[in-house]
């Protein structure tokens, strides 16, 4: 370069004195930048001028302290969910007549609501009369089938007995007619042959005496039937009449059965319009915006069945339910140290812990939308600050190091794949660049592992130097 510009400087003709001084001072000066920039460019590194507006960094040995930030709702670990339990009526649902004020702090067993249940009570009512009338049947049923019962028993024990005897009792008297019978025809036998009786009356004798004898045969025939067919077909309608009976009686027990189900269910329905508190805690209402139409819990609002009506949260056992971006996650594990910040007071940390970390993500909300992971933080610390339904900030410390060399993250250059550098300001007041091996980094300070002694002053913003320098070539 400095030959170019002697070669011109001699073929310029100057028309006077000033011009070839100018001309001179001209050539002086472009051949010391010259110069310089020779010197500057070396094969061992590259040194520069700091320009005024440059602003350096100490590199610094201390305690380094990363972490992760982020926010979540604060809610209580142990969160009852008390919903309603009234069947709805319609599509309106019920309504809300009396409410506890939210916030309120309860004991187990205290009032917190009372819904509409004059519809219900006239339902019960109706069924009451309805489950009296199935008792009345119940009992009518009962009482036909012991009448059964005792009928058969009655024929078995009674009744078949004096049958029986009545038989006997008509053979015995035919038997005893028919030997009179015959008595009286070998009498009028006799009479007949001494002339001292008619023909025609030995005959109605001998007639009556036959008839006696099919009489005799008559009963005792009665009686073989009886005994061999009247008892089975008796006992077997009987047996029949107390099946019949007992499975009217089952017919009207499950009827019965099921009104007293659908009584005790309206019972049910309307001790629910009751609500009490199932445990201690705070009252939180259980008010949703985020729906397109949103629930508001309020006297005179309807509600249906299984809504969501309060949360009863444990105020000694209270979390921050947090939401991390995938990028930070894998950092994250329990039994980490927690600060928590509450939004409405900013400046006062409250000491928790992380309790779990989820292992998928949740849904997205929307397409696009960042991945983010629920991690669940105890609070440890008792404080008036906390409180369910507040939103906060959690500072989770994932990583702590001892008397380590540190510098802005600012001030590392990338030069090739794992190649690290600074820009370091030398005693002479220079630049020049410096390899280093990182280790981790909070997002503000880098961990050195080699390349920089506490002390050293380093370029924050160092990008944009990155053209007054020239990087060491790598073997």
């Amino acid at each position: 370069m400095l030959n170019v510009l002697a070669n011109q400087a001699n073929d310029m003709k100057p028309r006077s004195g000033i011009i070839k001084l100018t001309l001179l001072v001209a050539l002086l000066l472009c051949a010391t930048v010259a110069v310089g920039s020779l010197l500057m460019r070396s094969s061992g590194g590259s040194s520069a001028a700091i320009g005024n507006n440059a602003i350096t960094f100490p590199v610094f040995q201390g305690e380094f302290i990363s972490s992760v930030n982020e926010a979540g709702d604060i809610e209580s670990s142990s969160n009852i969910e008390i919903r309603c339990r009234v069947k709805s009526r319609g599509r309106e649902g019920v309504a809300i007549l009396e409410l506890i004020p939210e916030g309120t702090k309860v004991k187990k067993g205290d009032f917190l609501c009372q819904l509409d249940d004059s519809l219900l009570r006239e339902e019960l009512t109706e069924r009451r009369i309805t489950v009296a009338k199935d008792k009345s049947d119940v009992i009518k049923a009962t009482s036909l089938l012991d009448a059964a019962k005792r009928k058969l028993k009655e024929y078995e024990e009674g009744t078949f007995n004096q049958e029986l005897a009545k038989l006997n009792a008509a053979i015995n008297i035919a038997k005893e007619k028919e030997k009179r019978a015959q008595e009286v025809i070998r009498h009028s036998q006799t009479l007949n042959r001494k002339g001292y009786l008619t023909r025609t009356q030995l005959q109605a004798d001998v007639f009556a005496a036959e008839t006696a004898t099919e009489e005799l045969t008559l009963a005792m025939e009665e009686l073989r039937v009886y005994r061999e067919f009247s008892k089975d077909r008796i006992l077997a309608e009987l047996q029949s009449d107390i099946e019949q009976q007992a499975a009217q009686l089952e017919a009207t027990e499950y009827t019965l059965e099921l009104s007293q189900q659908r009584e005790a269910e309206f019972v049910r329905q309307v001790e629910s319009c009751r609500i009490i508190a199932p445990q201690d805690g705070t009252v939180v209402y259980a008010n949703d915006s985020d729906r397109e139409s949103s629930i508001v819990i309020e006297e005179g609002a309807t509600i249906r069945d299984g809504q969501e009506i309060f949360y009863l949260p444990d105020p000694s056992k209270m979390q921050v339910n947090a939401k991390v971006n995938d990028s930070k996650i894998n950092k994250v594990k329990p039994g980490q140290r927690v600060d928590v910040r509450v939004d409405t007071s900013p400046e006062t940390p409250i000491a928790g812990v992380v309790r779990r970390v989820s292992s998928f993500p949740l849904p997205r909300r929307y397409y696009q939308a960042p991945i983010e992971y629920e991690v669940f933080v105890d609070i440890t610390e008792q404080s008036p600050l906390i409180r369910g339904g507040l939103r906060g900030k959690v500072e989770i410390y994932v990583e702590h190091q001892e008397n380590v060399v540190q510098a802005p993250v600012s001030s590392l250059l990338v030069n090739g794949p794992e190649n690290y550098f600074v820009i370091v300001k030398t005693d002479q007041g220079k630049i020049e660049p410096r390899p280093v091996e990182i280790g981790s980094n909070n997002e503000k300070f880098v961990v050195i592992e080699s390349g920089l002694q506490p002390g050293e002053e380093v370029l924050i913003d160092a990008d944009n130097y990155r053209d007054l320098v020239e990087f060491p070539v790598s073997s």
